[in-house]
């Protein structure tokens, strides 16, 4: 019986998360011109190991979670507030969520390439590429 219970448990926790491996981190910061136009100004390019580590929470209302973890470090994690569904973003279709940044307290639009090749994560200050 306990066999039966860790098998479910372990075939239950991989249906449901998923590993997302990215080696390169742009991040830019986004602000308006003297003539109002937004702007994106490159501030930091690294080539480092990230994983994103998708999970469903286990409170019954099976919200989407994402860890990152940069070198195996946590980093921070999130919580999905809202899907938008699919956007095209520079002739790529992308899928589009609003998350809930637990380190920052604030909100995040976190864009998914469909097959997660890419992830961009914007902020009201700046615009974080993975890939």
């Amino acid at each position: 019986m306990k066999k039966i219970v860790f098998l479910l448990s372990l075939i239950t926790n991989i249906a449901l998360s998923q590993n997302f491996y990215f080696k390169n981190r742009r991040e830019s910061n986004i602000y308006l011109d003297s003539y109002g136009n937004k702007k994106y100004k490159e501030v930091k390019n690294e080539t480092i190991n990230y994983r994103f580590y998708f999970e469903f929470s286990a409170d019954g209302k099976n919200t989407q979670l994402f860890t990152v973890y940069r070198n195996g470090v946590e980093v921070y994690w999130a919580a999905e507030l809202n899907n938008y569904g699919l956007k095209e973003i520079g002739n790529k279709i992308f899928k589009s969520t609003l998350y809930y940044n637990m380190k920052t307290d604030n909100s995040m639009n976190v864009f998914f390439s469909e097959n997660y090749s890419q992830i961009f994560i914007v902020t009201k200050e700046t615009l974080t590429e993975y890939y």
